[in-house]
């Protein structure tokens, strides 16, 4: 094990916990119900725990390294997912003020369960995409 091993290990556990922690966040806002909540906990501690094993595995045995998320990817999360919530809470006021009353649980139900497939999707690029493309890679400054 090297220093630099030992540091990426240290850099991918920080990312885990900033991206698992802003989903978690989000699941509380978007999702319809409990169940809902529970299906993406489990999906995004999987990918999480998944993703650790990974950088284990590069720090102690060597080969590939884990740090595919950085610290534009979780700032590109960040965004997408306060877009989403912002979205998600005009398409629920819209549906308060328009909806017949028989039909907005269901509606609300439909849109909740869409966000949380987009946020899921959002945790994946994250994770696993290094970032959702908003931002360029090699951006010089003079």
């Amino acid at each position: 094990m090297t220093g630099s091993g030992l540091l990426d290990f240290l850099i991918s556990v920080v990312g885990l916990c900033i991206i698992v922690g802003l989903i978690f966040i989000a699941l509380e806002k978007i999702s319809p119900d409990e169940w809902f909540k529970k299906i993406g906990r489990y999906a995004i501690g999987g990918a999480a725990l998944l993703a650790f094993l990974v950088a284990c595995k590069a720090v102690l045995f060597g080969g590939g390294g884990m740090a595919g998320f950085g610290p534009v990817a979780i700032i590109e999360l960040a965004i997408g997912v306060i877009v989403l919530i912002v979205v998600v809470m005009i398409i629920y006021m819209a549906v308060d003020n328009f909806c017949p009353e028989q039909f907005k649980a269901t509606v609300k139900y439909v849109i909740g369960a869409i966000a949380l497939i987009v946020i899921l999707l959002l945790a994946e690029q994250a994770l696993f995409g290094g970032g959702l493309g908003m931002m360029p890679r090699n951006l010089k400054l003079h």
